[in-house]
């Protein structure tokens, strides 16, 4: 017989072994990290292929999935109470991430993302005419929409999340400098992009338009 039958209490958590590997993970265990990443995350990525996107997609999913799950004061992985499978508890959390990033995808970019309202700001367009502050935002906009998704990802959690390169390069088990190289390439290839669009646009004194770059580079400085 079941044993919470036994004791009368229907309520008690059945999962034992997942309330340990829940409670570790929430402290920054890195055994229970690669015991999470080896067990639950490819029950999750398994479940991420029936939405038939590409391996990019799934791959960010997961990616967000672990910032929210194991990173944040405390870890949200500690609101697991042992109900079900930690696996099955997870796999929800993933499945409504990535819903969330379907629907996202049905928005346009411009006013919507928050990377695009954290980077353009009224002080990055300050120096700028209003016919030329639309068309740098939509510069902008048009250069995030077309970086890969790892690179958004990547400038995400470090500009929307508040990630440093420290907290970066634990979350995907890198060095630190290669996390930081992570966020350098793709900063660089989102201005590059921005000042490509731009160009096209606009006929503007090269001294101008590089005082917008500048402005937008700051408000996008890494941090080592």
């Amino acid at each position: 017989m079941d044993r919470d039958a036994l004791t009368g209490d229907a309520a008690a958590p059945r999962f034992t072994e997942d309330l340990a590997l829940a409670a570790a993970l929430a402290s920054g265990d890195a055994a229970a990290v690669a015991t999470f990443e080896e067990v639950v995350v490819p029950d999750i990525r398994g479940a991420l292929v029936r939405f038939g996107r590409d391996a990019d997609f799934i791959e960010e999913v997961l990616q967000r999935v672990r910032v929210k799950l194991l990173v944040g004061d405390p870890p949200r992985v500690g609101e697991y109470r042992g109900r079900g499978r930690l696996a099955a508890w997870v796999q929800i959390v993933a499945i409504r991430e990535a819903l969330m990033m379907l629907r996202a995808t049905t928005r346009e970019v411009h006013g919507d993302d928050e990377l695009f309202r954290i980077a353009v700001t009224e002080p990055v367009l300050a120096g700028a005419s209003r016919a030329y502050k639309d068309a740098f935002a939509s510069a902008f906009a048009r250069a995030l929409a077309e970086l890969a998704d790892r690179d958004r990802t990547y400038l995400r959690l470090c500009f929307v999340e508040g990630l440093g390169t420290e907290e970066l390069a634990r979350l995907f088990r890198v060095h630190r400098v290669t996390a930081f190289r992570w966020l350098r390439d793709a900063r660089e290839a989102l201005l590059d992009a921005t000042r490509r669009h731009f160009l096209e646009t606009v006929s503007l004194p090269l001294s101008d338009v590089t005082s917008l770059m500048r402005s937008l580079a700051s408000s996008l400085s890494v941090a080592w």
